[in-house]
């Protein structure tokens, strides 16, 4: 899949996780999210410096979607700190992807 798809889906399914109200949906889609995140430094094809300024909103909207669902209270304790964790592990994984588009870029 090229990056302009892998963006493209990627916006679709943080735009699903911003309106989902289901706990088990909302866990799901995020998963789907992080692994997805987790898969780019792994894409074929050019990254450019859009794709990635795109892909900094999309972590962050992601991030936003998080703390919104932890805010509004409506989850117990336990999935309020794997989703807190979830946040942690976005951030973690968007240090990697600069890290390596940076590598790319000076190459």
């Amino acid at each position: 899949m090229t990056m302009p798809l892998v963006l493209a889906a990627l916006d679709t399914t943080v735009q699903e996780l911003r309106i989902e109200q289901h706990q088990r949906a909302f866990i799901q889609t995020l998963a789907h999210i992080v692994t997805a995140l987790g898969a780019i430094p792994d894409a074929p094809g050019d990254f450019t410096t859009d794709d990635m300024a795109r892909l900094v909103e999309l972590a962050g909207e992601t991030i936003e979607a998080i703390e919104l669902r932890i805010d509004s209270g409506g989850d117990g304790e336990d999935v309020q700190q794997r989703l807190a964790g979830t946040v942690y592990e976005v951030g973690r994984r968007m240090e990697t992807i600069d890290a390596w588009f940076r590598r790319r870029e000076s190459a």
